[in-house]
């Protein structure tokens, strides 16, 4: 059963760096950064979800991203609007919007995500009080 395990570990690591270098990260960010975590396909996401290691590390990662989008967006709105999700609200929301189309990466689902959270807190604005 040992070897199962360290054999799936072993498939999740390379599927990661497999699909880090394999998708064009240009296209879903305007930076020709890494992604890293970020392009790894939504359907390995879901499908490692339940391992510890993984969860940390896109756990991470979209609140890297989040962080970053809501920095470089603060010189547009005002610095008390930004996306703030608890961590567990967040993972949920990950693993929802990478649900929805399994074939996008992870950073194209954590847009996604950001954005409908930007939408509901126009809404919510404009909602009299």
């Amino acid at each position: 059963m040992t070897s199962f395990a360290s054999l799936k570990r072993y498939l999740f690591a390379v599927s990661l760096i497999g699909a880090s270098t394999a998708l064009p990260a240009s296209a879903y960010h305007s930076g020709s950064k890494n992604l890293g975590v970020g392009a790894v396909q939504c359907s390995y996401i879901l499908a490692y979800q339940e391992n510890p290691a993984a969860q940390k590390d896109i756990r991470m990662w979209v609140q890297k991203f989040v962080d970053q989008v809501n920095e470089e967006t603060s010189s547009k709105r005002s610095p008390k609007e930004k996306v703030a999700l608890s961590p567990e609200l967040q993972w949920f929301a990950t693993l929802l919007y990478c649900g929805l189309d399994p074939k996008q990466p992870l950073v194209k689902a954590t847009m996604r995500m950001i954005d409908a959270e930007w939408d509901k807190m126009q809404e919510q604005k404009k909602r009299p009080s």
